[in-house]
């Protein structure tokens, strides 16, 4: 599977929310519980634009339809803060199990190497296997697990915290 790797431009909204909002409707993945509009990620986006800390990098493939993105974003808005990132990635069924989520955080590290970045944090919901996985596989340790931390349908849920050295 060919895939291009580049910056998301404000045209990708629908893409990036056809492969994020079924997680956000159908799974426990993301604690979001509103899907996004086309609007709302065309603003998440721009808000985006211009700041080394915050890339979304998505992958295409040969047909220009978008399989996956990462993104970097605030790891808290308290200034002390602003040299950590939370980062996460995102994959169409499509683009699973392909290794396009590896790729896509390797591509979203080269973007941060240049920012003022120190720590890129991740959050995961338990259980998910190939989520640690892959973390562990582009290097992140898993340094705490905060029990019950939220509540999605009904229940609550773990989320386990790993941590790379940028």
């Amino acid at each position: 599977m060919h895939i291009t790797l580049r910056p998301a431009v404000s045209d990708d909204a629908s893409g990036i929310n056809a492969i994020y909002n079924p997680f956000i409707r159908d799974s426990a993945a993301t604690f979001e519980t509103t899907e996004y509009s086309e609007a709302a990620r065309r603003r998440w986006l721009a808000d985006r634009r211009g700041d080394p800390r915050y890339p979304v990098i998505i992958g295409v493939d040969a047909q220009g339809r978008i399989l996956g993105f990462a993104s970097a974003s605030a790891f808290d808005p308290r200034a002390a803060y602003e040299t950590s990132v939370k980062v996460s990635v995102f994959a169409a069924p499509a683009g699973q199990g392909r290794g396009l989520g590896g790729t896509l955080y390797k591509a979203l590290f080269e973007a941060l190497a240049g920012a003022d970045i120190h720590r890129a944090y991740a959050l995961i919901v338990t259980p998910n296997p190939a989520s640690v996985a892959l973390h562990e596989g582009v290097g992140f340790a898993h340094v705490a697990t905060l029990s019950e931390v939220g509540r999605k349908f009904g229940r609550f849920h773990d989320v386990m915290w790993f941590e790379k050295r940028l």
